[in-house]
């Protein structure tokens, strides 16, 4: 039973942590993202351009989310010093072909159609990517622990997304 308190008050101090973290750089994150343009793309980041955002704000997020997921999951440090690098290279596969996707949709001078049919390559190709990193994780983390890795990646992500949208709200945008 004070083992349960005692990783109910971890879980819960670390989710305070992550509240506070995240209540202060969104602001920073959020004037890291905006850019000066007077075309008629959409202008809220960077992925607008032809790069792919590499900020310190990005690379912020990305380390938090590793934290978080490696808690969350209950990663042993073995595990963990083995699940951190291969996850970091699903990220970066994960984000080129994300930036490539809203490339195509932002500067692309293609018909609709073709930008549709586009769209489902890339949804393919992020879908071998996660096929692969499945396997990959597989051989580090016992089933259960993946399993738990993908639902705490959405968890993240969905909870990164209502707070950018609700400072976006409370910044008027």
């Amino acid at each position: 039973m004070k083992s349960l308190t005692v990783t109910m008050i971890k879980k819960y101090s670390f989710a305070l942590i992550l509240v506070v973290i995240f209540t202060k750089t969104e602001w920073t994150l959020a004037q890291d993202f905006r850019v000066q343009s007077h075309t008629n793309q959409d202008n809220r980041s960077n992925f607008n351009n032809n790069n792919i955002d590499n900020s310190a704000g990005m690379q912020k997020i990305q380390s938090i989310k590793l934290n978080y997921m490696s808690d969350d999951m209950h990663l042993t440090s073995d595990e963990a010093a083995k699940f951190g690098p291969v996850y970091k290279q699903f990220q970066n596969e994960m984000n080129m072909v994300l930036h490539q996707k809203r490339q195509n949709i932002l500067n692309s001078q293609k018909n609709a159609q073709d930008i549709v049919n586009d769209n489902f390559d890339y949804d393919s190709k992020i879908l071998s990517i996660k096929k692969h990193y499945n396997e990959e994780f597989s051989k580090i983390l016992p089933p259960d622990k993946v399993l738990h890795f993908w639902k705490s990646e959405r968890t993240f992500n969905e909870e990164m997304i209502k707070r950018l949208k609700s400072k976006r709200g409370n910044d008027g945008n």
